[in-house]
């Protein structure tokens, strides 16, 4: 391998690792408005045939819920029971959180069309399980 061949490979890598970070970085945005929205806990597992998703949504009121896909964009909406206030939460005095909102971005295969949804209204989980399409 020359030398150019070699430089091009480690500038490859590092722009790929530049890549990496930025992404983490993104992720990092925080969880909650100012303005009282909160982000829920999401987490999504990768099956051979399917999706699932778990959201978590304490003190929900899951009569207020909404759930709307639209281009693989999963977005929530739901009002929480009672505001929740926290006193000398990071840069302000107090923060009184109404509602939950996210957007999660699925996978191009999730069959969104034939998405099953369970609700633990004791814990106030959602669970989501979204087949995936099979590809030929």
């Amino acid at each position: 391998m020359s030398f150019d061949e070699l430089f091009e490979k480690i500038r490859n890598r590092i722009k790929e690792l530049i890549d990496e970070f930025e992404e983490e970085i993104r992720e990092l945005e925080p969880m909650w408005t100012a303005d009282g929205v909160l982000e829920p806990l999401v987490s999504i597992e990768r099956y051979p045939d399917k999706y699932v998703v778990v959201i978590d949504l304490p003190y929900a009121d899951f009569e207020t819920l909404t759930l709307s896909i639209k281009d693989h964009l999963l977005i929530i909406e739901c009002a929480l029971k009672k505001e929740i206030a926290f006193e000398r939460w990071g840069a302000y005095r107090e923060i009184k959180f109404k509602r939950y909102h996210a957007s999660i971005k699925l996978p191009r295969d999730a069959d969104i069309e034939n998405t099953k949804i369970e609700k633990d209204n004791v814990r106030r989980m959602l669970r989501l399980i979204i087949p995936r399409i099979k590809r030929l």
